[in-house]
Protein backbone atom coordinates (compact mmCIF):
# COMPACT_ATOMS: atom_id res chain seq x y z
CA UNK A 1 0.00 0.00 0.00
CA UNK A 2 1.13 3.34 -1.00
CA UNK A 3 -0.01 6.98 -1.12
CA UNK A 4 2.05 9.29 -3.87
CA UNK A 5 1.17 12.36 -2.55
CA UNK A 6 4.41 13.78 -4.46
CA UNK A 7 1.97 16.41 -6.38
CA UNK A 8 2.95 15.14 -9.87
CA UNK A 9 0.25 15.09 -12.55
CA UNK A 10 -2.32 12.57 -12.58
CA UNK A 11 -0.57 10.67 -15.51
CA UNK A 12 3.36 11.03 -14.02
CA UNK A 13 1.81 9.18 -11.12
CA UNK A 14 0.24 6.34 -13.68
CA UNK A 15 3.39 6.59 -15.26
CA UNK A 16 5.48 5.86 -12.84
CA UNK A 17 3.61 2.89 -11.25
CA UNK A 18 3.47 1.40 -14.63
CA UNK A 19 7.04 1.64 -14.76
CA UNK A 20 7.22 -0.32 -10.97
CA UNK A 21 4.72 -2.89 -12.58
CA UNK A 22 1.80 -2.05 -10.44
CA UNK A 23 -0.86 -3.58 -12.24
CA UNK A 24 -3.86 -1.68 -10.70
CA UNK A 25 -3.89 2.16 -9.57
CA UNK A 26 -6.66 3.49 -7.42
CA UNK A 27 -7.38 7.22 -7.23
CA UNK A 28 -9.65 8.99 -4.87
CA UNK A 29 -10.85 12.29 -6.80
CA UNK A 30 -13.16 15.34 -5.46
CA UNK A 31 -16.18 13.82 -7.17
CA UNK A 32 -15.19 10.66 -4.29
CA UNK A 33 -16.71 12.92 -1.49
CA UNK A 34 -19.61 13.76 -3.21
CA UNK A 35 -20.49 9.83 -4.88
CA UNK A 36 -18.19 7.14 -3.01
CA UNK A 37 -16.87 6.14 -6.23
CA UNK A 38 -12.92 6.02 -6.94
CA UNK A 39 -11.29 5.17 -10.27
CA UNK A 40 -9.59 2.11 -10.76
CA UNK A 41 -6.77 1.70 -13.56
CA UNK A 42 -5.52 -1.27 -14.94
CA UNK A 43 -1.99 -0.89 -15.87
CA UNK A 44 -2.03 -3.22 -18.95
CA UNK A 45 -5.00 -1.58 -21.13
CA UNK A 46 -5.01 1.67 -19.21
CA UNK A 47 -9.10 1.62 -19.23
CA UNK A 48 -10.43 3.20 -16.30
CA UNK A 49 -13.63 2.37 -13.82
CA UNK A 50 -15.40 3.73 -11.67
CA UNK A 51 -16.03 1.53 -8.46
CA UNK A 52 -17.71 2.57 -5.43
CA UNK A 53 -15.94 2.50 -2.24
CA UNK A 54 -17.88 -0.62 -0.70
CA UNK A 55 -16.87 -2.60 -3.26
CA UNK A 56 -13.55 -2.24 -4.10
CA UNK A 57 -11.30 -4.22 -1.83
CA UNK A 58 -13.88 -7.25 -3.21
CA UNK A 59 -12.74 -6.36 -6.64
CA UNK A 60 -9.59 -5.52 -6.19
CA UNK A 61 -9.21 -8.96 -4.49
CA UNK A 62 -11.02 -10.92 -6.83
CA UNK A 63 -8.62 -9.66 -9.82
CA UNK A 64 -5.68 -10.63 -7.84
CA UNK A 65 -6.24 -13.54 -6.54
CA UNK A 66 -7.26 -15.59 -9.42
CA UNK A 67 -10.06 -17.43 -6.93
CA UNK A 68 -14.24 -17.04 -8.33
CA UNK A 69 -16.06 -15.82 -5.61
CA UNK A 70 -19.65 -15.10 -6.02
CA UNK A 71 -21.11 -12.14 -7.68
CA UNK A 72 -17.26 -10.47 -8.03
CA UNK A 73 -15.24 -9.83 -11.55
CA UNK A 74 -12.14 -12.54 -11.56
CA UNK A 75 -10.86 -10.62 -14.57
CA UNK A 76 -10.26 -7.19 -15.80
CA UNK A 77 -12.69 -7.62 -18.63
CA UNK A 78 -15.38 -8.72 -16.19
CA UNK A 79 -14.84 -5.74 -14.31
CA UNK A 80 -15.18 -3.98 -17.19
CA UNK A 81 -18.72 -5.56 -17.95
CA UNK A 82 -20.16 -4.72 -14.94
CA UNK A 83 -18.44 -1.29 -14.06
CA UNK A 84 -18.48 1.81 -16.65
CA UNK A 85 -15.61 2.44 -18.27
CA UNK A 86 -14.43 6.02 -18.09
Amino acid sequence: QRVDDSGAAIGRRYARMDELGVPFAVTVDFDTLQDHHVTLRERDSMQQIRVHVDQLVGLLVGLTSFRRQKGVPATWQEAVAVHKII
